[in-house]
């Protein structure tokens, strides 16, 4: 990670994103790798997250 900055629903809970909660399997190990770490913006999964949450859960994560 080059910024030091994670996706913002990253490890939040198993209802909003799951990935980085609790069993990790490989393809969300190939997601953490590809997006969570500086290239969430391109995720499907934060596009979709982002239109349905509130813009104060938004603030990027501080590694």
């Amino acid at each position: 990670m080059k910024d030091g900055i994670v996706c913002p629903f990253y490890g939040k809970s198993d209802d909003i994103c799951d990935v980085g909660c609790g069993y990790i399997s490989p393809h969300d190990v190939n997601m953490i790798i590809k997006f969570c770490s500086c290239r969430y913006r391109e995720c499907m999964k934060y596009l979709e997250l982002s239109e349905r949450f509130p813009h104060e859960i938004l603030t990027p994560v501080k590694c």
